[in-house]
C-alpha cells in the first residue's frame, strides 16, 4: 500500500505543479482583490503540500520496521467493481428513456442487491428514499434540469 502511495503521491505532485504552473500565467490579484490565478495556483499550492505529506507517509512506512507486502484489494472484490462499472453504464443508457428517479431508483436497488425479505424492504425504501430524496432536491427546489421520464412527464 505504501509503494501505490507514494505513486499517487508523485502523481499529485505533478498536477500540482501543472496547475500551478498554468495558474501563474494569469493575473494574480491580491486577498482583497483577487485575480483569476488567485484560486488555481493557492489550490495548485495546497495540493503540493498534501502530496508532499503522503510522500513522506508513503516513505515511512515502506521503511518501517516489518513492513510486509500485502495485496491492497483482495482478489474477490474485483467483481464488485466490474458489477459497479456495469451498473452505471447502464444507467447511463436508462437515464434518457426512463427518467433520473426510475433509474436511480433502479440503480440504487440494484447496487443495494436485496437478498432476504427485510433486506429486499429497507433495499426498497432505500432506493426510494434515494431517488425521490434527490430528484426533490436538485429538479425541483435547485432548479437541475434532469430528465423526468415517463411517470413526470
Amino acid at each position: 500500500m505504501a509503494r501505490r502511495d507514494g505513486i499517487a503521491a508523485l502523481v499529485l505532485l505533478l498536477v500540482a505543479g501543472a496547475v500551478s504552473h498554468q495558474a501563474a500565467a494569469l493575473p494574480f490579484g491580491s486577498v482583497t482583490n483577487p485575480g483569476p490565478g488567485f484560486v488555481p495556483w493557492w489550490t495548485g499550492l495546497t495540493l503540493a503540500g498534501l502530496a508532499l505529506v503522503l510522500a513522506t507517509q508513503a516513505l515511512r512506512a515502506l521503511r518501517a520496521p516489518g513492513a510486509r507486502r500485502a495485496r491492497a484489494v483482495p482478489a474477490g472484490d474485483w467483481r464488485r467493481v466490474v458489477r459497479l462499472l456495469v451498473a452505471l453504464g447502464l444507467y447511463a443508457l436508462a437515464l434518457d428513456p426512463l427518467g433520473y428517479p426510475i433509474s436511480t431508483f433502479l440503480l440504487v436497488l440494484l447496487m443495494r442487491r436485496p437478498t432476504s425479505g427485510g433486506a429486499l424492504l429497507s433495499g426498497f425504501a432505500l432506493a426510494l428514499l434515494a431517488s425521490g430524496g434527490t430528484y426533490l432536491l436538485f429538479a425541483v427546489w435547485l432548479g437541475v434540469p434532469l430528465p423526468p421520464g415517463p411517470l413526470l412527464r
